[in-house]
Order: C-alpha cells, then structure tokens, then sequence
C-alpha cells in the first residue's frame, strides 16, 4: 500500500526541530500487516507547505533499456518522481514546474538541495518562492496513457511571500503560525496543462492556461485526453500532440475529475462537474471569505478576478462521445 503525508505543523519551522518524520514523505506498507516497508521524505523540515499527499501512480516503464515497476508521483514541491516501487530508490526527480526553492534532488539521500534565500524563518519575510504553497500540483490527480507512455498533469503555476511567525497551539483552533500572500509564477501564466514523460523527466508537450488548473486528467483508449479549467472550459485534446480537439463552456470552473463510461444504450460517455469550491472557492473575495480565521492568503490576490467564474455551477455535464 502506497500513500503521501502531509506538513508538518506549526508552518514557523523555528518551532519543531530535525526533519520531523515522516511528514512530506511517501509510504510504503505491507498489506497484510502494516509495517513500513520503505519511506521516502521527499521535503525533510518542510518549511513552505509542500504536503506529498498527492496521487501516485504505479506502472511499467523503460528506464535505461530495462522495464522496472516504477511509481510515479508529481509532488507539491514542484519535483517529479519517479521510484522503484520494491525498494523506494529514486530513478529520476525532475521538476515539473517553475521552482526555485531547490536546485534539485540528490539522488543518493532524495534530500532537495534547498536554496538558502529561500528558507523561512520566525518572523522574517521571504519573497517570491516557487511554487506557492498550492504546489506544483495540489489534489487534482494527474492519468496516465498506456498507448503514448505518457502522463497527463494538472499544474499551478503560483508564488508566494513567505512570513512565519510565533504560534501556542490550543486545541480545536488553527496552528499555523505563517502568512502566504500569493502571486501568479513567471511566464504570465497561472496554471498548465502538461504531458510528462517520466522515463527521461521530460516535459513533451504543454497548455498554458490563465488559471491553475485545478481539475482532474482522464485519458482514454481513443488517445484523448480530458480536463477543464477554472474559468469554465471543458477540454478534450489529442494525447500525443496537446492540440485542443474540443472545448464546450460549462458555466463554472471546474474543480472536479471527469470520468467515462460506457450507457446502457451501449454509447460511451464522458461526464463532468461544474462550480467553483474547495481550496479554490476560498480565494473568492468576499465578506464571509474575508472574515475567514484560519486561511493565510490575502483575499482577492492571488485570482482577483475568479469570482466572476462562480455563476452557473453545482451542476453535472454528461457528454456523447
């Protein structure tokens, strides 16, 4: 059984010394008894927000001339990874998307070699560190195509100025201790949808989009691959190319994961759900998000124009194929 963990807490790193194990790490476990059998902390200390509680991904893939049973995983730290899935070495770490907090991944131990302009501390505040700490990728989960060999991301493209500071915690209230302003990532562009080759930690091909993109991926046997898009856009683009093949406007943004299947009347479907919400739908500016306690971002920053993309949402679109 394979899962990620979260950050640790409070985000004031000053106050919880050593790597704090095993947050930020990949898990590995016996099914039938619940020992660990491998871990992996992929952001030791972590001190931005880089939960590794995404998707991963188990396949076989060529690497360097020798099919090895890999798990693939796209983590908020913005690196890529691709892991022998028995023993939990690293065969390739790569980022996914513009970073700079690290300048890579040593291979030998899998510590991040962290960038020391970019690590926080108790009440100073650090600029422009990348990604925010929405990742590289948050929850929307990432496909894979068996036909092409490649992997279809989600990805956010976001900054952020990091200020930690001093937190007692009580129980049943926040324990944070940190503010993160955020910012759109460089390239004007704040979010993208990529395909990812992780034989050789290559980025093939990729849509620019004027959002995160915060949905799911689905790839399918026809060599299609679907996703939408926060300000509204359902899309379905050729697997091997990236060219947009067919767009429909649902109203809303889309947060959710499309799904296909085949109907009863034996026709294949595709179906989605539209409407803003989640981790997204708390950036929209307004007096109950304003009032909210617990968040850290500054309200109506970091989209300041996604509220106009909430109307016309809770609602399921089911298409033909």
């Amino acid at each position: 059984i394979y899962h990620g963990t979260s950050n640790p807490g409070p985000w004031n790193e000053n106050q919880r010394t050593g790597d704090n194990k095993w947050t930020a790490s990949i898990l590995a476990r016996d099914a039938d008894t619940g020992e660990m059998v491998w871990a992996l902390q992929v952001t030791p200390h972590d001190m931005w927000d880089y939960d590794a509680v995404n998707e991963n991904i188990l396949v076989d893939l060529p690497i360097k001339g020798q099919t090895r049973k890999v798990l693939v995983h796209f983590d908020r730290n913005g690196f890529a990874y691709t892991i022998d899935r028995a023993t939990g070495e690293i065969l390739l770490a790569e980022p996914f998307v513009p970073m700079n907090w690290s300048t890579g991944i040593d291979m030998a131990t899998g510590r991040p070699k962290v960038v020391e302009t970019k690590k926080t501390a108790q009440d100073k505040n650090v600029k422009d560190i990348c990604p925010s700490l929405e990742g590289g990728k948050n929850q929307q989960p990432a496909a894979f195509s068996p036909q092409t060999g490649l992997f279809y991301v989600p990805t956010n493209n976001l900054c952020m100025d990091f200020q930690a500071r001093a937190v007692t915690y009580i129980a049943g209230t926040p324990f944070i201790g940190g503010n993160a302003p955020e910012k759109g990532g460089p390239g004007g562009y704040r979010g993208e949808f990529i395909a990812w080759d992780a034989t050789t930690g290559k980025k093939i091909w990729g849509i620019k989009e004027p959002y995160p993109v915060w949905g799911g991926a689905l790839a399918t046997a026809g060599g299609v691959v679907f996703y939408g898009t926060l300000d509204g856009w359902f899309k379905a683009v050729d697997a091997r190319n990236g060219k947009v093949l067919w767009q429909f406007k649902v109203g809303s943004g889309v947060v959710g994961n499309p799904v296909t299947y085949t109907g009863p009347d034996g026709k294949q479907y595709v179906a989605i759900y539209a409407g803003i919400g989640g981790d997204m739908g708390l950036l929209i500016a307004g007096d109950v998000a304003a009032n909210l306690p617990y968040d850290v971002r500054e309200r109506g920053t970091t989209l300041p124009d996604i509220a106009r993309w909430t109307s016309w949402g809770g609602e399921l679109f089911v298409f033909s194929l």
